[in-house]
């Protein structure tokens, strides 16, 4: 009888631990709050207008260079036909709902203030939630709308909207009304999406997550006396089976490597480099930002156009004033610079392999319009377990060019669809 008990009491403890196991297999795929019949919403992304930190504001509010007022773009596919009257969008160092939220250092969405939603009866009513109190479980957001700093909540009067309705919602990218990105370089965050079908967020309806991350700015710096220089920072690391990020300083340099100038009677290029992993599997694309080289009011110009369309790109003529970039399919400065197995290079960027001597057959673009509408560089139609990207970038100047110190930034975006 002893024994008995004892194997029925090992029995048990057995499927306890079996259940346990089961519950978590299944929270590692989804958790739903407030409602068990919840569906997974689809083909989410968010696009960021930055991805610099929170601490940088270079430029505009809303344009690549400033993490510290951006603009943040919701794009998803709603799954289930029925009345949405609220949405919120909780910002926490991990993904999945129901679990607690902890906000990424240095982010706050107490700023945003607005919001313009589009899709087909999801396109009007909402507004920025500012009284309904949202702090303990399920939603753990701290203070209320507008001063959370983890949440964005918006309501409506209760409407209706079909299943597999594409909607966006964007927020900020402005002077006043505006979220800050975490404070910390190369740091990803989530951001908990939840449906509610009244609005005052208390019945689910759909949920699901959405990954970003804050990346390192590429500063490119030009010093124009007689000649053009560019001074050299970004170097290439090989890729790890874990994907090691970059973790140089940024600055990049091109020109001879004795004066460190650029010659108008010789063309100067240099690379810097990306590098991405992803399980989003609706793909992902990667955006440019920036302007072009700039001293005081004088400008290097910037090759090919990008707008209107069609595209075009240019080859590198010497003596002429010229700054674009591309992608380089066969760089081999290092050996590791370039290794797209995922990412696919988007024109008229695609082309930077070859010379740049007079006429030569690398094709450079640039379009400063970039500073305030990224332009896309290169994308992957699924997921990405390790790809590494080799910009190229070429500087000309003429002999009329003006002496002084050429500047700017750009900054690169990544977009996954999950």
């Amino acid at each position: 009888m002893t024994k008995i008990r004892s194997f029925l009491r090992r029995s048990s403890m057995l499927a306890l631990a079996l259940t346990l196991f089961g519950a978590w297999v299944v929270g590692d795929m989804i958790i739903f709050t407030g409602n068990a019949k919840a569906a997974q919403i689809t083909a989410r992304k968010l696009t960021i207008s930055s991805s610099a930190n929170g601490s940088i504001a270079v430029g505009n509010p809303g344009e690549g260079g400033n993490g510290q007022k951006a603009k943040y773009t919701f794009s998803f596919t709603i799954p289930t036909t029925g009345n949405i009257g609220s949405v919120l969008f909780q910002i926490c160092t991990t993904p999945l709902p129901g679990t607690t939220c902890t906000s990424p250092t240095g982010f706050t969405a107490a700023n945003a203030t607005s919001v313009v939603t589009t899709g087909t009866g999801f396109s009007s009513g909402f507004s920025v939630d500012t009284s309904t109190v949202l702090t303990g479980s399920p939603y753990n957001c701290t203070g209320t709308s507008p001063g959370r700093t983890n949440c964005i909540a918006i309501k409506r009067t209760a409407a209706s909207v079909t299943s597999g309705t594409a909607v966006t919602a964007v927020f900020g990218g402005g002077a006043s009304d505006y979220i800050t990105n975490p404070t910390t370089d190369n740091q990803a965050f989530f951001v908990r999406m939840t449906t509610y079908s009244d609005n005052a967020f208390t019945t689910t309806v759909d949920q699901g997550s959405v990954a970003n991350s804050t990346a390192q700015q590429i500063d490119i710096t030009a010093k124009v006396q007689e000649t053009l220089n560019f001074s050299v920072g970004s170097t290439v690391t090989p890729p790890t089976a874990s994907c090691t990020a970059f973790s140089d300083n940024g600055a990049l340099a091109l020109g001879d490597p004795t004066e460190g100038t650029l010659s108008f009677q010789q063309a100067y290029d240099g690379h810097s480099y990306f590098r991405l992993s992803t399980n989003a599997n609706g793909g992902t694309v990667i955006y440019y930002s920036g302007d072009t080289l700039k001293s005081g009011s004088n400008s290097i110009s910037a090759t090919g156009t990008t707008q209107p369309t069609p595209n075009t790109a240019v080859a590198s003529a010497v003596g002429t004033s010229q700054f674009g970039l591309a992608i380089d399919s066969s760089d081999t400065q290092t050996g590791n610079g370039y290794s797209f197995t995922s990412l696919t290079a988007t024109a008229p960027y695609a082309a930077g392999n070859g010379t740049i001597t007079n006429g030569g057959t690398a094709l450079f673009a640039f379009a400063p319009s970039s500073v305030t509408t990224p332009v896309q560089i290169a994308s992957a139609s699924g997921t990405v377990t390790c790809d590494t990207g080799s910009v190229r970038y070429l500087g000309n100047i003429s002999t009329t060019t003006p002496p002084g110190i050429y500047t700017t930034s750009i900054t690169y975006l990544a977009a996954p669809t999950y």
